[in-house]
């Protein structure tokens, strides 16, 4: 009866304002017609039948119109309730967690979803809290990302919840809903928070990076494997031709001296046969760890055949560095192994080929180096044979210089000179560099060139070194006795006094021994050394700065070492190559690369100094290019002890 009187009810307002309408409007035509007609005065009450009338039309239309307004509400209410269920199907068939939650965190909406993953029904969700839906560890982990989005900003996090295999990683999207007529500064009222499972996807991230890994990882030993032997995991032939292709290039280039040394094991055969393979295989690996242990750290080592391996010495001095070394292998290489329950002896024979003296082609080298070594094992076997026969006679004597530097070490036949390092903005001496001498009783005075590469092969070169540190040393606390300070003096080491590892513990004792202040020693070690610092090398030239001396590099702009690993070992001085000064300033393209070097240097608060300096113009360049400190017979020739002091005490008088 309801839904029957609400549309009849402003149909009978409407029909009964109609009929007083025609009885008013019937009655004031009447009246009016008789007053024209002069039968009758005029009416008195013909304003009430007006009135009447005007009132029953207004009511009229106010009923129509408030049933029309009614009418248009109800359809908007009912076109709302009909968004509302669809929005709600809507939200309840997304498979993520959509809701509204006020300003106490409480829920006011939630789909259906809530009850999927969490297993509460979705007419028990009104009114439940973030923390009780969530659990207080989670709700934990989320409370700052909700204060921020209470606060009116918009935000997104990741959440991980649940355990075991209920376990989810949710992707959490928050709105703030703000009052009505307010900006973005206004009141939040609540907020709008939207959550994905985006557990397959992190899972198939996770999928995708450890596959990246693991291609990675097999392209890197598909890699090694392409260019390593697996037994002894040391370079095999393809990558030993195609370095020792580079070394000649090089060397061919440069007019440098490199050297291939082709080793087979003389008796490795008989082991195999009698011993087994087992134990071949482990003598072979341990001739390889030996191999390694008794080369430079640029030289190249790489098993190139069964029991055949190649040594590649870049830029030696001359071919008798290639004999020390070979010597020394064979010397290595002669010691009994202990294998097992076996104890194995095998020896070695050396062929050696030298560029450029036997050619300039890895194919031919390696064939002349094999040509080589079966003359050492026609030779009696164990021992080494230069292809060239002129260079065997230089190995014999070089052997023989060796016994006589070490006779030399014990009768005190080396000794320093020093070469001073000039400002030559206040043309003030601010250091000295200790320069190696040998006084040879057959051969005169010998520079280090002819000699250190022989010690360094056969194990002198670390003593010697740490004699001529504390002989520099003991010289510069003398120079400071005597008034002449402050003065830098500047000792040279090499990669095989850095890889013996005591160059620390050597420059604390020399510092302590002679009272020489920490800050005025410099180590210099050569830019080769730190192109590739390896742990063991970084370890010494650290502890030299830890105990207060400084570290320089030199021959900088040569062996390509990055700045921030000088940095890194707090190297604090940069020597530019002799070389290089030697071509400045009427080759362009060298003073263009000194400019640069130098700009580079001091750009990074490095000291630059320019060694080998012999011409005006050489000085005037640098100058200009902003490198302030040179050394080199421009400004004075090394000299003895003696003989440098006065020239220090009379450049520093001027």
């Amino acid at each position: 009866m309801k839904y029957l009187t609400r549309p009849l009810a402003p149909l009978l307002v409407a029909l009964g304002a109609a009929i007083l309408i025609l009885t008013a409007g019937a009655e004031i035509v009447t009246e009016v017609r008789a007053w024209f007609a002069g039968v009758a005065t005029w009416p008195r009450e013909l304003m009430l039948h007006v009135l009447i009338a005007g009132a029953a039309l207004l009511l009229a239309s106010a009923v129509i119109m408030t049933r029309r307004s009614a009418q248009r509400t109800e359809e908007a209410e009912a076109a709302l309730r009909e968004s509302e269920e669809r929005l709600r199907l809507i939200a309840n068939n997304v498979p993520a967690l959509i809701s509204y939650v006020d300003r106490e965190q409480r829920y006011r909406f939630s789909n259906r979803t809530y009850d999927d993953w969490f297993g509460i029904a979705h007419e028990r969700m009104h009114g439940r809290t973030i923390a009780e839906i969530f659990g207080d560890e989670a709700y934990g982990r989320m409370r700052p990302d909700i204060e921020r989005v209470l606060a009116g900003a918009t935000v997104q996090f990741e959440l991980a919840h649940g355990e075991g295999g209920r376990r989810r990683a949710l992707q959490v999207s928050c709105v703030p809903h703000l009052a009505a007529g307010t900006n973005e500064d206004g009141e939040v009222l609540g907020f709008y928070m939207l959550a994905n499972d985006v557990t397959q996807l992190k899972r198939a991230q996770e999928d995708l990076r450890y596959a990246a890994i693991q291609l990675q990882h097999d392209a890197r030993r598909l890699e090694f494997l392409a260019h390593h032997d697996t037994l002894t995991g040391l370079p095999n032939r393809a990558m030993f031709s195609e370095r020792a292709r580079e070394a000649v290039a090089h060397a061919r280039r440069h007019h440098k001296t490199a050297a291939l040394l082709f080793i087979d094991l003389d008796n490795f055969k008989t082991v195999n046969d009698t011993l087994g393979h087992d134990v071949g295989d482990a003598l072979l690996k341990i001739i390889s760890s030996r191999l390694r242990a008794s080369v430079r750290g640029d030289d190249f080592i790489a098993r190139i055949g069964g029991d055949e391996f190649c040594v590649l010495l870049q830029e030696i001095a001359d071919p008798r560095e290639a004999a020390a070394v070979a010597q020394k292998l064979l010397q290595e290489l002669g010691k009994s192994y202990r294998i097992g329950e076996h104890q194995v002896v095998s020896g070695a024979s050396v062929g050696i080929a030298c560029v450029p003296q036997d050619g300039e082609d890895v194919a031919t080298l390696l064939r002349l180096a094999d040509l080589a070594m079966y003359r050492a094992k026609d030779l009696g076997r164990n021992g080494y044979q230069f292809f060239s026969a002129m260079l065997n006679e230089d190995a014999a004597a070089a052997a023989a210089l060796v016994d006589e530097l070490r006779k030399g070490i014990e009768r005190s036949e080396l000794f320093l000179v020093y070469q001073p390092r000039f400002d030559i903005a206040t043309r003030q001496v601010v250091g000295a560099e200790a320069l190696l001498r040998w006084r040879h009783p057959k051969y005169g005075v010998l520079a280090p060139e002819s000699f250190l590469p022989l010690a360094d092969d056969t194990g002198l070169l670390v003593p010697i070194g740490a004699w001529a540190l504390r002989e520099a040393c003991v010289q510069g606390r003398r120079w400071i006795d005597e008034g002449i300070s402050p003065l830098s003096i500047v000792v040279n080491v090499t990669s095989r006094q850095l890889r013996d590892g005591r160059l620390g513990e050597q420059v604390r004792a020399a510092l302590e021994a002679s009272r020489l202040p920490a800050e005025s020693l410099v180590i210099e070690v050569p830019e080769t050394v730190v192109r590739h610092v390896s742990e063991a090398l970084e370890s010494s030239l650290i502890a030299v700065t830890n105990q207060g001396a400084r570290l320089g590099v030199d021959d900088f702009g040569t062996g390509y070492a990055a700045l921030p690993t000088l940095q890194r070992l707090r190297a604090s001085a940069v020597c530019i190559d002799r070389k290089l000064i030697a071509g400045i300033p009427q080759e362009t393209e060298r003073a263009g690369l000194a400019r640069a070097l130098i700009a580079l240097a001091r750009g990074m608060n490095f000291d630059v100094v320019a060694k080998g300096v012999e011409t005006q113009a050489q000085r005037e360049f640098l100058a200009e290019a902003g490198c302030r400190v040179c050394q080199g017979d421009l400004f004075g020739p090394p000299n003895t002890p003696d003989a440098v002091a006065s020239m220090l005490r009379a450049r520093r008088a001027a």
